[in-house]
């Protein structure tokens, strides 16, 4: 997922659960936490490196989705209600088949960068549909796990 604009970029990337396959207690969200892992350039040139476990499998889908809706027509507005305040991506259409998003990333190891990238990027339609169909990818790799 890459959000760029004039000064800044951010890149996040579905790298594998939190925990090994037979990790977490079963039945619990605990083995279906994924660790998305960033690449934030900031606007001084500067490249912060960090991941953090703060999407659920089935919050990858629903955002898949809700993005899917955004980008029909359906709906105008897309915002995330992500279990943890870490992660956070918001769309809206615009006039042009232009989508504005605000996308916010908490990197919890930044020790002399910033501890929270944000950025605001537009995206084409066709750049909407390429990032939804490497949400379905990342999906379709990472499943819900029992």
């Amino acid at each position: 997922m890459l959000f760029r604009n004039e000064v800044e970029s951010l890149n996040l990337r579905v790298s594998s659960y939190e925990f090994p396959t037979d990790g977490g207690e079963p039945g619990t969200d605990d083995r279906n936490w994924l660790v998305l892992r960033a690449a934030y350039t900031t606007p001084d040139g500067d490249e912060v490196r960090d991941s953090n476990s703060c999407l659920l499998t089935y919050e990858l889908r629903e955002m898949t989705a809700g993005l899917k809706v955004l980008a029909a027509g359906i709906r105008s507005i897309y915002e995330s209600s992500f279990t943890e305040p870490y992660f956070s991506l918001s769309a809206q259409a615009e006039e042009g088949d232009r989508f504005v998003f605000d996308v916010a990333f908490t990197l919890p190891n930044s020790m002399e960068g910033p501890d929270v990238a944000e950025v605001e990027a537009t995206l084409t339609k066709q750049e909407l549909q390429d990032l939804i169909s490497e949400l379905e990818a990342a999906a379709k790799k990472f499943p819900d796990r029992k």
